[in-house]
């Protein structure tokens, strides 16, 4: 158990933001969830929230624009959250679609975690029906050029980057 515990510490440490950076994000992360699956509509329940230093981006997909609009007015409403991205699409999802960005998005983390210039930690990606959406934070603009480099390997419809730049110093 302690083994496991060093390794959660490690990986904070290396993140640009602090451990408690981290828990607000994951306490944003999971208000998110609530709210959309006790939404009286039960279709937003299949939306996803990545949170980055208390930034969010929407994903997943709703039946009509109205419940697209009311996704987005529930997470500005969560307390701490900054800013929020809406890129939650109308329409249907359909499983192959969900396994091919599952695999996509598998192989994409993977070549990133070879590359020691790429702090992978500092990132949030997610594809999404041929789309990669990356939430995170850049030491500048190699790094972002790097993984931008990586991204363009694969076949997506689209890349978008919700990525600010600049690491500081951080005291633990």
């Amino acid at each position: 158990m302690i083994g496991v515990q060093g390794c959660g510490i490690l990986s904070f440490n290396s993140q640009d933001r602090t451990v408690s950076e981290a828990w607000d994000d994951s306490t944003i992360r999971l208000k998110l969830s609530q709210d959309f699956l006790l939404h009286d509509s039960g279709v937003l329940d299949g939306i996803e929230s990545l949170v980055y230093q208390k930034d969010v981006v929407l994903v997943g997909s709703v039946p009509n624009e109205e419940m697209k609009r009311e996704a987005g007015k529930i997470a500005k409403q969560v307390n701490g959250v900054n800013k929020v991205w809406n890129e939650i699409s109308v329409g249907v999802e359909y499983f192959t679609d969900y396994i091919s960005d599952g695999i996509t998005e598998k192989k994409i983390k993977a070549s990133l975690i070879m590359d020691d210039k790429i702090k992978v930690e500092n990132y949030v990606i997610r594809v999404f029906k041929g789309v990669l959406y990356i939430l995170g934070s850049a030491s500048g603009p190699k790094e972002l050029s790097r993984l931008k480099y990586y991204v363009d390997q694969f076949s997506l419809r689209d890349a978008k980057y919700f990525v600010k730049f600049g690491s500081r110093d951080k005291k633990i």
